[in-house]
C-alpha cells in the first residue's frame, strides 16, 4: 500500500463533492436566485420590461401559440424582491424537512410538478372562459403545493404569520388558500389581470399538494424497478452409480415375516425420504442433529449395498 493510500495523506472534500452534499432545497433557491439575479442585469421591471421574463413567464395566448415551456420557466422567474424573498423562505422552510421526509429527487418533483399544475389549472380556467388571460412569473404555485404537504405532515408547528404572529401551520395554511379564493372571485369580479398576484395559480397548487398527499402517490414509484423473485435452486438425489460386471444380485425367496434387518432398513429408507423432501424445500442448513444422523446412516448403508 502507497502512502498515497493511507488515511491521513488523503486531502479533503473537493469542490465539487462539497457541491453534491447540497440538497435539492438548496439547489432550488440557488438556481431560482441566480435566474432573479439575471433578471437584475438585464432589467427587472416587470414581465413585459424583463427579457428574461418576456421569454419565460407565463402568458397566456403564447402558451396558446405553443410556447408551452413557459409553464415550466414561469417557476423560477419573480417580479420583484420582497416576491422573490418571501417565496424563497417558505422553500427554505418546508422544503428542508419534506426532503428529509422523502428524499432530494422527490421534493424535486413534487415541487415542479405543484409548480406546473397551478400554471395548468390557471391556464384551463383561462381557456374555458372562466378566468381572464394574464401575463405572470413566480414560484407561489408551487410553493403552495410545499406548504400544504407540509401542513398535513406536521399540522401543529407553531410559524409566524407574517413573521409577527405565532399559529399552527396549518391554520397559516388556510389562510393563504382563503386569501386566495377571496383573491381570485374578486379579480373575476373586476375582471382584473392575474399579473400582480397569482390567486389561481396558488389555488392549483393547493389542489396539487392536497390530491399527492391525500392519495398517497410518489413520483418515486414511476421509477423503482421491479425485481423478479429468484428461482430457488432445486436439490435433486442421484443415487450411486452402478459399476459394471457387477454380478446379478440373487433374488432369494421373500419370507412371509421380514427379517429385522429388512424391517430396521425400510424404516431408515422412510425417514431418509423425509428428511430429502425437506432438504429439497428448505435446504441443507435446515437440518436438526437427528436428521443428520438418519443421512449418515442411510449413506453407509448404501456402502455396504455397493460392497
Amino acid at each position: 500500500m502507497g502512502i498515497q493510500d493511507r488515511d491521513y495523506y488523503r486531502e479533503g472534500p473537493s469542490f465539487l463533492d462539497r457541491v453534491g452534499e447540497q440538497g435539492a432545497t438548496v439547489w432550488l433557491i440557488a438556481i431560482t436566485c441566480g435566474v432573479f439575479f439575471g433578471q437584475i442585469l438585464t432589467g427587472v421591471g416587470g414581465p413585459k420590461l424583463d427579457p428574461l421574463a418576456a421569454v419565460g413567464a407565463f402568458d397566456t395566448d403564447r402558451i396558446f401559440e405553443g410556447e408551452v415551456w413557459r409553464l415550466f420557466t414561469s417557476i423560477f422567474l419573480h417580479g420583484g424582491v420582497f416576491h422573490i424573498i418571501f417565496n424563497m423562505m417558505v422553500l427554505y422552510f418546508a422544503g428542508q424537512r419534506l426532503e428529509a421526509e422523502y428524499g432530494s429527487r422527490e421534493l424535486t418533483l413534487i415541487y415542479l410538478g405543484g409548480g406546473v399544475f397551478a400554471n395548468l389549472f390557471r391556464l384551463s380556467l383561462q381557456a374555458v372562459g372562466l378566468a381572464a388571460p394574464s401575463l405572470a412569473v413566480g414560484a407561489s404555485g408551487a410553493i403552495m403545493t410545499l406548504l400544504v404537504i407540509y401542513a398535513f405532515r406536521w399540522p401543529h408547528q407553531r410559524v409566524l404569520f407574517f413573521l409577527v404572529l405565532p399559529m399552527p401551520v396549518w391554520l397559516l395554511t388556510v389562510v393563504y388558500v382563503g386569501l386566495s379564493m377571496i383573491g381570485a372571485v374578486q379579480a373575476e369580479m373586476l375582471k382584473g389581470n392575474q399579473t400582480a398576484i397569482g390567486h389561481l395559480a396558488h389555488l392549483g397548487g393547493a389542489f396539487f399538494g392536497l390530491a399527492y398527499y391525500q392519495t398517497g402517490f410518489e413520483f418515486r414509484r414511476l421509477f423503482a424497478r421491479k425485481q423478479r423473485p429468484r428461482a430457488r435452486p432445486r436439490l435433486r438425489v442421484i443415487p450411486p452409480p452402478i459399476e459394471e460386471n457387477t454380478p446379478e444380485p440373487v433374488v432369494a425367496s421373500v419370507s412371509a415375516t421380514p427379517k429385522p434387518a429388512e424391517a430396521a432398513d425400510e424404516q431408515l429408507e422412510a425417514k431418509l425420504d423425509a428428511v430429502l423432501a425437506k432438504v429439497s424445500k428448505h435446504g441443507q442448513e435446515s437440518l436438526t442433529a437427528e436428521e443428520r444422523e438418519i443421512l449418515f446412516r442411510a449413506s453407509e448403508l448404501y456402502k455396504k449395498r455397493r460392497k
